[in-house]
């Protein structure tokens, strides 16, 4: 299909790109890697030193392919994932790979230079204009949006496209409900990621050739399926790995320090905590640490970069969590061995004050709008988070379960991108 506009949608856990033919409709560009195709590219990047000269920039791989040279390493490699959690943060200047320094810009560029050979999409974003998404509010504590959007533009930038415009990504899922709608609806599109929820109210109007979309209000907040992820590692793996124990550095104990663990639950800090400084700290806790063995099963997994073995632990729970009441949790860290049954109901009482934050944010959507919730004709939920059932409950009790709709929850932001680039 030759391309009049492209979209890529650039995830916390995923990255899609799309494009937009003559004929108007919009299709997802197939993400080709050594285990298949797949619409998405997970936004994950392994790094292995360079052969025979180390000195050379390292190898790079993404998505589906850097897992498997992740999981298949004989030698050293890092593993980096989350980065669109960085955007906003200033107190991430750079990392080091192998004594290379990698900005997060050039992180970000290095993962969508791989999209585009992956997707074969080098040629059409020759000839197409680009739309790239943003959230309502970035992820992080206190994020600089001016930073996180320059960040942005600078990444797409050096990968060899700057992008012609940047669309809120709710905005552009709101296109993609537009495109496979009939008649006229008061929407809220609810874009549940994995590292923002956004939302926007819109009216749509798909009685004619083209639909016609008015935003009315738009709302974020930088809590999504990460976030959930977090409060499984926190309350479900932590406390075997020393949390809340003490160590004795002079005569008095201690409690060990809790942003420790803070770090270490969060997907994008525990990846960066395998540095000289850090492990040098936690290393110094560990000589005198109290519960000896349960911290030593942190350090292992900082320190021999193990924390993709536990993002897939606790995304297996999640998902399982899906469709069953309980799952199980399954993980060894060193001298440390964790084998739990997580249930729906712990799940759901850990990401509790999670939801009312997103709740909150929906309601300052629709009060915004200056509309009622009975006015609402659709509910429009995407990303990936939109399939917890606590989340699809969530919605469904405030808005009515007949409203929700749903599809293409890894895709719609990308194809209502590449939508909004289609000359009207």
């Amino acid at each position: 299909m030759h391309p009049i506009s492209i979209g890529v949608d650039f995830g916390t856990s995923n990255t899609v790109i799309a494009m937009v033919g003559a004929d108007g409709s919009s299709a997802v560009m197939k993400v080709t890697s050594r285990l298949g195709e797949n619409a998405a590219l997970p936004s994950i990047l392994c790094f292995r030193p360079a052969e025979p000269n180390p000195r050379e920039r390292p190898i790079s791989s993404a998505g589906a392919d850097a897992v498997a040279d992740y999981i298949a390493r004989t030698g050293p490699a890092r593993l980096v994932q989350s980065m669109k959690s960085f955007l906003g943060s200033r107190a991430f200047v750079d990392t080091k790979v192998f004594n290379h320094t990698y900005t997060l810009e050039s992180l970000i560029g290095t993962l969508l230079q791989h999209l585009y050979d992956a997707t074969g999409a080098r040629e059409a974003l020759q000839n197409a204009p680009l739309g790239i998404g943003r959230p309502i509010e970035f992820a992080g504590a206190s994020p600089d949006d001016q930073l996180a959007q320059t960040r942005l533009k600078a990444a797409f930038a050096g990968a060899g496209r700057e992008a012609d415009r940047i669309g809120l990504e709710p905005e552009a899922a709101a296109y993609a409900f537009a495109s496979r709608a009939e008649g006229r609806h008061l929407v809220l599109v609810a874009d549940l990621g994995g590292g923002t929820s956004d939302f926007s109210i819109v009216e749509v109007d798909a009685d004619g050739e083209q639909p016609k979309l008015t935003p009315l209000a738009q709302t974020g907040i930088g809590i999504a399926g990460d976030r959930f992820d977090y409060q499984i590692v926190h309350n479900a793996v932590c406390p075997a790995l020393g949390m809340g124990s003490q160590f004795q550095p002079e005569s008095k104990r201690l409690p060990i320090p809790l942003w420790i663990y803070a770090n270490f639950s969060s997907w994008h800090q525990l990846s960066m905590m395998n540095n000289r400084q850090t492990l040098r700290h936690i290393t110094e806790i560990l000589r005198t640490a109290v519960d000896q063995q349960a911290f030593e099963g942190l350090v292992h997994v900082i320190r021999n970069e193990e924390g993709f073995t536990l993002f897939q632990a606790v995304s297996r729970v999640k998902q399982t969590l899906t469709a069953q009441a309980s799952a199980q949790l399954s993980f060894k860290a060193g001298p440390v061995e964790i084998d739990r049954t997580v249930t729906r109901a712990d799940f759901e009482t850990w990401i509790a004050d999670d939801l009312s934050r997103i709740e909150a944010v929906a309601d300052e959507a629709v009060r915004t709008a200056g509309v009622k919730p009975a006015d609402l004709t659709r509910v429009f939920m995407t990303g990936g988070t939109a399939l917890v059932p606590a989340v699809r409950q969530l919605f469904a009790r405030k808005f009515g379960a007949d409203k929700l709709v749903g599809g293409d929850e890894f895709s719609s932001v990308a194809q209502g991108l590449a939508l909004m680039g289609v000359p009207r």
